[in-house]
């Protein structure tokens, strides 16, 4: 198990917001929140992914397939293929 040092104290606001700058924490980063029977909290730092960029992750095999594309491109081995803007939906 990882050890936990302590780096102070913080006391819970009516709302129940702690600060945690002293711990480390910064403006922006979101943490999952896990907490056990004795009220013990731990946050651990995570990145949101949106839910449509989820399959990449899932599948290992398309995840390959972008990684190359990505390092095609850094290697300047992408084809143009033109504009595709007319097939873009305006969803997001």
């Amino acid at each position: 198990m990882t050890r936990l040092e302590v780096v102070g104290e913080s006391e819970a606001d009516a709302r129940g917001r702690v600060a945690l700058g002293r711990a480390g924490a910064r403006p922006g980063r979101r943490y999952q929140v896990r907490s056990d029977d004795d009220g013990v909290i731990v946050l651990v730092p995570v990145v949101s992914i949106p839910e449509r960029e989820m399959l990449v992750w899932e599948d290992p095999q398309l995840a390959a397939q972008v990684r190359g594309a990505v390092a095609d491109a850094e290697a300047g081995q992408a084809v143009d293929l033109g504009d595709f803007t007319q097939y873009a939906a305006d969803e997001d």
